[in-house]
């Protein structure tokens, strides 16, 4: 099961569910199954990051929900119609963390050293957008611009200070996210010695979903194939085992350091076959069990 974030129009926002039955709004489930337990102290949201701060986003207590009798009596009226659009699935996450330099064919490629422990940045949560939203480049940005295919780690409740043994407890689910990067400025700032924030984290320059998957329907976040395409073409395609430093160590250095919160993001870093991107680009990122993120790219006027 695959969990989203849908909206009708611009008041009309909620969380949505995929089964092999099809597509439910899940906000709406949630409240029917509360309503038939009586619960006193009722639990609502319109979003998966609300939805993930409560706790509610693992697959026994999904299935749990789906399968009360009260649930299954009405799920058809909750069938969701075809016309909504996707949201983000993490649309304000108090960070977002980037892995640089953590497949070893993407680090030859860029012939760049090759870290000792995980290398992370930031990139805006400003440049988010959702599955099917358009990449906008900017008219002032006439250099190259690249494509950068990742699976991303969604945290799901706090986190500080976590060893690798015990780092996985922290995850909530798992998304695609394309670490869009404008390439040129990036090179000019790590001449210069400067961050790289900028190259990373322009408007549209993160597109993540369409799907939050939870945690514990992925047996193995260490064996899922990557794959990109640009106009159809395959630009991309590896596999999460290659990464240098697993999701574990990312997760424990990164805990070292800061706290993480349920919702935040850790973008695991990006395998080889980076490549320039242009105007009525479409860019299609497939991993194996998450789905497919697509997004077209436009230049501003």
């Amino acid at each position: 099961m695959m969990l989203f974030s849908f909206q009708f129009d611009n008041e009309n926002f909620g969380v949505g569910i995929e089964t092999p039955e099809g597509q439910f709004n899940f906000t709406q489930i949630f409240e029917i199954y509360q309503n038939a337990k009586s619960v006193k102290e009722r639990m609502n949201f319109a979003f998966l990051q609300v939805m993930i701060e409560l706790g509610i986003y693992t697959r026994a207590m999904i299935q749990k929900i789906l399968s009360s009798p009260w649930v299954q009596a009405k799920m058809e009226t909750l069938r969701l119609e075809p016309h909504f659009r996707y949201g983000v699935p993490i649309a304000r996450p108090s960070k977002i963390i980037a892995l640089g330099r953590n497949y070893m064919a993407h680090i030859q490629e860029l012939q760049h050293e090759v870290p000792k422990e995980p290398l992370f940045f930031c990139k805006a949560p400003s440049a988010l957008i959702a599955h099917e939203e358009n990449i906008v480049i900017p008219e002032w940005l006439n250099t190259r611009v690249d494509h950068e295919a990742e699976l991303a780690v969604i945290i799901g409740k706090p986190c500080k200070n976590v060893s690798e043994e015990n780092a996985m407890e922290y995850v909530g689910g798992y998304t695609i996210l394309n670490d869009v990067t404008a390439r040129d400025l990036q090179k000019e700032d790590i001449d210069h010695g400067n961050p790289w924030f900028r190259s990373k984290s322009i408007d549209t320059f993160c597109p993540m979903g369409p799907y939050f998957v939870p945690v514990d329907e992925i047996e193995n976040p260490q064996e899922l194939e990557i794959e990109l395409k640009v106009n159809g073409e395959i630009r991309q395609h590896s596999n999460t085992k290659h990464m240098i430093f697993p999701i574990p160590k990312v997760i424990s250095t990164i805990s070292k350091y800061m706290t993480l919160y349920p919702g935040d993001i850790i973008a695991t870093g990006t395998p080889e076959g980076v490549s320039p991107i242009k105007e009525n680009d479409v860019i299609e990122i497939t991993i194996s069990k998450l789905g497919t993120l697509r997004n077209r790219v436009i230049k501003q006027k």
